[in-house]
């Protein structure tokens, strides 16, 4: 199966990264600014994997419920200033890299395959997140939120990859934690594993259906 596949494409929150604890911490930063509820971070996690904007929104929605104080447009975009800002301090404070994510990233790039980050996180944050665990040196591209003009579960991403690196959609391999990874890799006809520790709303990331179900990052070694 190595055989089959030249590049290795990887989701960030969730896969390589537990970043939910300062997601929670930032989200509750700029909530707390505008007078608005704190969220646990289990609740946060079910906020998670469609972008910073949705987690916002879906952020709001919640507060509104349990406070009933709404925000002018203008609020609204100054709060997600101030996440943005609060992130961008704390973007690896108490954001830990999943179990032995980087001794596998350092033998699968050691095996030739190309690497590369697909994440619906904000670009700005993508390379800062990876050189803080001395990572970012193993991709050859780093696609966050704004780097294309659409978003996992789009194909997109997967289809510029292709474009970039002149493979057919059989030789790239995703690997993602979420619903919106496995359907953004079969729409654009790759192969997808997902894992079954990561952030997926409380859904089993089976129900998805994946090539393959791994709960230990490096089982990905078993197939390559």
């Amino acid at each position: 199966m190595s055989l089959q596949f030249k590049l290795i494409g990887f989701d960030l929150d969730g896969t390589l990264v537990n970043s939910l604890p300062d997601l929670a911490l930032s989200v509750n930063s700029a909530l707390q600014e505008f007078d608005l509820p704190q969220a646990s971070e289990e609740l946060v996690l079910t906020w998670i994997g469609n972008g910073a904007d949705i987690l916002i929104q879906r952020a709001l929605t919640w507060a509104k419920e349990q406070s009933g104080k709404s925000l002018t447009k203008s609020e609204i975009s100054k709060l997600k200033e101030r996440f943005n800002y609060f992130y961008g301090e704390n973007l690896c404070n108490i954001s830990r890299l999943y179990p032995n994510v980087k001794t596998t990233l350092e033998k699968l790039k050691a095996q030739g395959f190309i690497l590369a980050v697909v994440t619906n996180k904000p670009t700005r944050h993508v390379q800062p997140v990876l050189s803080a665990f001395g990572i970012d040196h193993l991709f050859s591209e780093m696609l966050g939120g704004q780097s294309l003009p659409a978003i996992k579960p789009h194909p997109a991403p997967l289809y510029y990859l292709c474009g970039k690196f002149g493979l057919y959609p059989h030789q790239i391999l995703f690997v993602g934690d979420s619903k919106n990874d496995i359907l953004a890799a079969h729409s654009a006809g790759c192969p997808a594993v997902g894992l079954t520790y990561g952030y997926n709303y409380n859904i089993p990331i089976a129900d998805s259906h994946p090539d393959w179900v791994f709960d230990n990052f490096a089982d990905l070694l078993t197939i390559l």
